[in-house]
């Protein structure tokens, strides 16, 4: 077999498989799939996108602002006390960034119930609130009027 022959073979191989894998053979490919999530191409409704642009505000200014405002302060005053070490290069600075950062979660993740609760009150025409609806029924056991305190 002569080395153009050999040169076509190969490039035909890659033609046919159109990755760029060590080895020259259909082996090497991987397998075509085409997945695509179910929601990829979902359009929110008007409805659904107030309700998040509200818990997106509400979550910052009721939680997270408050938190990291009161979690940087704290850390100074511990600093500024001698309760924490400052950094010798950077002074407080690192860690009531850190403590804000903190905050900031803490205030995010604190907010989730009620941004839940808001999505779960979307009209029944929402696909969003539909799914809230159906999740908070299977992760939430119904309440028991028989069972005693």
């Amino acid at each position: 077999m002569s080395g153009k022959n050999q040169k076509d073979e190969v490039k035909s191989k890659e033609e046919e498989c159109g990755c760029y894998a060590q080895s020259r053979t259909m082996k090497a490919c991987p397998p075509i799939r085409n997945v695509t999530h179910p929601l990829r191409y979902y359009e929110f409704t008007q409805d659904e996108i107030k309700a998040l642009e509200e818990c997106d505000k509400e979550s910052f200014y009721q939680r997270c602002l408050p938190f990291s405002t009161m979690f940087a302060t704290v850390t100074y005053a511990a600093i500024r006390y001698g309760h924490l070490r400052r950094n010798p290069h950077f002074g407080a600075v690192p860690k009531v960034f850190v403590a804000a950062f903190l905050g900031y979660f803490y205030g995010r993740i604190s907010y989730l119930n009620n941004c839940d609760e808001k999505l779960r009150n979307l009209p029944a025409n929402s696909h969003l609130g539909n799914v809230m609806r159906k999740y908070h029924c299977e992760t939430n056991e119904p309440a028991n009027p028989n069972k005693r305190r």
